[in-house]
């Protein structure tokens, strides 16, 4: 049984990231949802995996933490690379209640992203509202050619559904990841070069590849009692690395989504009524 409401571990780290990828991709999986069509998971050279933090810990200057993950011409899975979501403020997302986000991208979009370390959403990176349900047919079709479109989804409450996201920049998040490999390391190269890093053991990631190949294969599947004891352990182990490591992250910051959101909106009035008093 998936539960949309259950308790989430910090998403500062790679361990609390990959948790909640695979907590969405629980929600994708779910028979009682619409899910994405098994056509984008097929055709596309890559995904990423956004939550949005409404209250504590995350990436400086960032609405939002996830994963980034790379799909090779042989079907396989490549380790997940740490992503933040920036450009865009709190107010649109916490006032839309969103709280994960999927983006299934092209080749062109993965290379731009692997190469400059970001990619702004909406500008280098088409990027359109995703259609729902897993036997979806008609114009989904992902480009390889030289400027291709992505899709987006938006997961709130236990269902699916699209997002605007245009102007928001998709960026690495370089020493996450040399904490979790053990090493300073290119996102490109975690993405691109199979067995260039060494991923830990039971971090979670072989179930994320597993999941995916279910959504490539237009599978659905529900969590039974030993799957949701597990997803607890690996909950708590990853709280747990966050308390470890949160001295070392000086890239991490504690917000509010809720005041941040009042916060830009009171910004938005004051700068209407000098726009206003300029008029006159």
């Amino acid at each position: 049984m998936f539960k949309s409401g259950e308790k989430r571990p910090s998403r500062t780290t790679m361990e609390g990231m990959i948790w909640n990828a695979n907590h969405v991709l629980d929600c994708a999986l779910d028979p009682k949802t619409n899910g994405v069509p098994r056509d984008l998971f097929t055709q596309c050279a890559g995904i990423v995996l956004i939550s949005v933090v409404e209250v504590g810990f995350i990436f400086s200057g960032n609405v939002g933490t996830g994963v980034i993950i790379a799909r090779d011409q042989d079907g396989t899975w490549s380790p997940p690379s740490a992503c933040g979501l920036g450009g865009v403020g709190f107010g649109l997302l916490f006032g839309a209640e969103v709280k994960d986000i999927l983006i299934i991208i092209d080749d062109y979009n993965l290379k731009s992203f692997a190469s400059g370390g970001q990619i702004k959403l909406g500008g280098e990176m088409g990027l359109a509202i995703g259609p729902v349900g897993r036997e979806a047919e008609g114009q989904i079709n992902i480009s390889s050619g030289s400027v291709g479109t992505s899709f987006a989804y938006s997961f709130s409450y236990g269902l699916f559904g699209g997002i605007g996201l245009e102007g928001a920049v998709l960026g690495t998040r370089a020493k996450e990841n040399a904490r979790f490999y053990g090493k300073t390391i290119e996102a490109s190269k975690i993405l691109m070069e199979a067995g260039s890093v060494e991923i830990p053991a039971g971090a979670g990631v072989e179930d994320l590849h597993r999941k995916l190949d279910l959504l490539e294969a237009g599978k659905t599947s529900e969590l039974s009692k030993t799957m949701l004891e597990k997803k607890e352990s690996m909950r708590e182990e990853a709280e747990k690395k966050a308390e470890e490591v949160r001295e070392e992250q000086d890239d991490v910051v504690h917000v509010d989504a809720k005041k941040e959101a009042e916060k830009e909106k009171v910004q938005d009035e004051d700068a209407k009524e000098e726009a206003e008093k300029e008029k006159v």
